[in-house]
């Protein structure tokens, strides 16, 4: 299968030591704060640099142009959350389904709801950025997670659980930009994400299990 990433929004190179790994982790984190500050329309990587406290040839080391960061930090976030997923604890004992579902729709909102406003930002770059070039490889984990928590589902089973993962996991996110993008209306919008989330993994799970 081709990379669906191009060459142009590859990092140069990634970080092998703790103090260069450290560097880009600044960069990372300044780029979250210049959006936030800014807005993707002023968003540049002398702002990103000046925050960071490192030197616009430093930065360019590791990210060739400002779409390159605004990726990884995009790619980023789909990392952390298939890392929560990927953090379910499976017990063995087999569980309710209800109490996966729950899980799988905790660790998912836990993610975005951490710090609100930085995925308000993200989602601002998404939609500047075509996301389906994002490595196949953090869906890849995305889907894997959840279809791995499926099967110790004690009451339910799944004849396709990759396809059950990714229709589950698209609805998450379709609900979680809906969320997000309701922020206008106030903050009592994400004060119920976890919740409908919840409702919307177990009632969708519970559809399509076999019984």
């Amino acid at each position: 299968m081709n990379d669906p990433v191009p060459q142009s929004l590859k990092p140069r190179k990634s970080p092998i030591q703790a103090r260069s790994g450290a560097t880009v982790e600044a960069v990372h984190e300044a780029a979250i704060q210049v959006l936030l500050a800014d807005g993707l329309a002023k968003f540049t990587t002398t702002r990103v640099a000046d925050r960071a406290g490192v030197s616009v040839g430093t930065l360019y080391q590791y990210f060739p142009n400002k779409q390159a960061l605004l990726f990884a930090i995009l790619s980023r976030h789909f990392e952390e959350i298939a890392a929560a997923l990927e953090a379910i604890p499976l017990t063995r004992d087999r569980q309710p389904l209800t109490t996966i579902a729950h899980a799988i729709a905790d660790a998912y909102v836990s993610v975005k709801t951490a710090r609100p406003e930085a995925t308000t930002a993200l989602y601002r770059v998404a939609g500047a950025i075509d996301q389906f070039r994002l490595s196949t490889d953090v869906f890849k984990r995305l889907e894997a997670a959840v279809t791995r928590a499926l099967p110790n589902a004690a009451d339910a089973s799944f004849r396709n659980p990759a396809r059950a993962s990714f229709t589950l996991l698209s609805a998450l996110a379709g609900l979680s930009r809906g969320s997000f993008a309701g922020l206008v209306a106030g903050p009592e919008v994400l004060e119920r994400l976890r919740d409908e989330a919840r409702l919307l993994a177990a009632a969708y799970l519970r559809a399509a299990a076999e019984g």
